[in-house]
């Protein structure tokens, strides 16, 4: 069985994902506290990443 290719998981959908994880720390407490770190570590490196579109400007424009 082939993995399946990775897709880009839009800016927005991590933020409400990230907003979630919030809300389980919110409720759980620190157990869930690992979930919200890397849902904003993740956010971060989207952010800091941009579109598809962002990046193949900025390749372009290196050139």
């Amino acid at each position: 069985m082939k993995p399946h290719p990775r897709q880009e998981i839009p800016l927005e959908r991590i933020e409400e994902m990230l907003l979630f994880c919030a809300e389980l720390v919110d409720r759980l407490g620190p157990i869930a506290q690992p979930l919200l770190d890397r849902m904003e570590r993740e956010y971060l490196t989207a952010k800091e990443r941009g579109t598809a579109v962002d990046r193949i400007r900025k390749l372009i424009g290196a050139n």
